[in-house]
C-alpha cells in the first residue's frame, strides 16, 4: 500500500478538499467492491463520514451486502423497510437502478473494470459527465470522488 493510499472512502482526505496529499484509492478487486464504493459514495453524500462510518455494517446488511443481483429485483419500498436503509427514497432508488445499470455495464463490457478502462480515452471532466449518466445521484463531485476512490486516477 502506498503511503496515503486509503482503503475505505472515509479515510481519504480528498472529501476534506485537501487533494495534495491524497493518493488515490486503491483498486477494487472485484466487481462487487466496485459496486459497494459507488453505492457508499450516494449514501454518504451530505451525510456525516462518522455516522456512515460507525453504522457501515448495519447499512451493508441493510442493503444485502450490496450484492447487485438482489438489488437489482428488489423494491424501494421493500428495501427502505430495512433496517439499516436510510429512509431517503431518492437514495434508495438510485442504488436499486444503479445495480441494474451496473449489470447492464457487466453484460456490455465483461466487467467494470473494463468499463473504468474505456473512461480513460476521455477526457478527466468527460469521464466524470459518462459516469453522471451512467448512475443515477451521481454528479460531478460524487463522480470525482468515486474515481479517486477506486483509484481511476
Amino acid at each position: 500500500m502506498r503511503k496515503n493510499e486509503h482503503r475505505a472512502p472515509w479515510e481519504c482526505i480528498f472529501a476534506k478538499e485537501d487533494t495534495s496529499k491524497c493518493e488515490p484509492g486503491r483498486k477494487p478487486k472485484s466487481d462487487q467492491e466496485y459496486f459497494e464504493i459507488l453505492c457508499l459514495c450516494i449514501l454518504q453524500a451530505g451525510l456525516n463520514w462518522g455516522t456512515v462510518r460507525n453504522n457501515w455494517l448495519k447499512i451493508k446488511k441493510g442493503f444485502y451486502g450490496f450484492d447487485v443481483n438482489r438489488l437489482s429485483k428488489t423494491t424501494v419500498s421493500d428495501l427502505i423497510k430495512r433496517p439499516g436503509v436510510y429512509n431517503n427514497k431518492n437514495k434508495v432508488n438510485a442504488i436499486v437502478a444503479n445495480a441494474y445499470e451496473f449489470q447492464k455495464i457487466k453484460r456490455d463490457f465483461g466487467t467494470f473494470m473494463n468499463f473504468l478502462i474505456s473512461l480513460k480515452k476521455l477526457k478527466d471532466r468527460e469521464a466524470v459527465r459518462q459516469l453522471a449518466r451512467q448512475f443515477k445521484h451521481v454528479g460531478k463531485y460524487t463522480g470525482e470522488y468515486y474515481l479517486h476512490c477506486v483509484g481511476y486516477w
